[in-house]
């Protein structure tokens, strides 16, 4: 791997490393002012556990603080989809740089 792109993904994790912690205190702070039942109701949207009508009707109760919820979810679901895609890239270089090494 060019010592360029290393260095480009070791800066991407970490800024993604930042970023997701960034957002678990963002979640927690949204979390407090809503209270842990609508966190659970929440939830059990977010995890596509209610019936449609159920799922309908929910939808128009979600206020700010609901949606804002529901949009640090996502973004934490995502970002941590790319980190993962970062450390497997990070590691596949480390292991075919390891592998051209190697006398056979």
């Amino acid at each position: 791997m060019k010592p360029d792109a290393k260095e480009f993904l070791n800066e991407m994790a970490t800024h993604l490393n930042g970023t997701i912690k960034e957002l678990v205190v963002e979640e927690k702070e949204v979390a407090d002012k809503i209270g842990t039942m609508r966190v659970a109701e929440l939830k059990e949207f977010w995890n596509h556990e209610l019936s449609d009508d159920e799922e309908r009707f929910f939808r128009t109760s979600l206020d700010y603080w609901d949606k804002k919820l529901i949009y640090v979810w996502a973004r934490i679901k995502r970002i941590r989809q790319t980190r993962l895609q970062v450390g497997h890239t990070i590691m596949k270089k480390a292991v075919l740089i390891n592998h051209d090494k190697v006398d056979l």
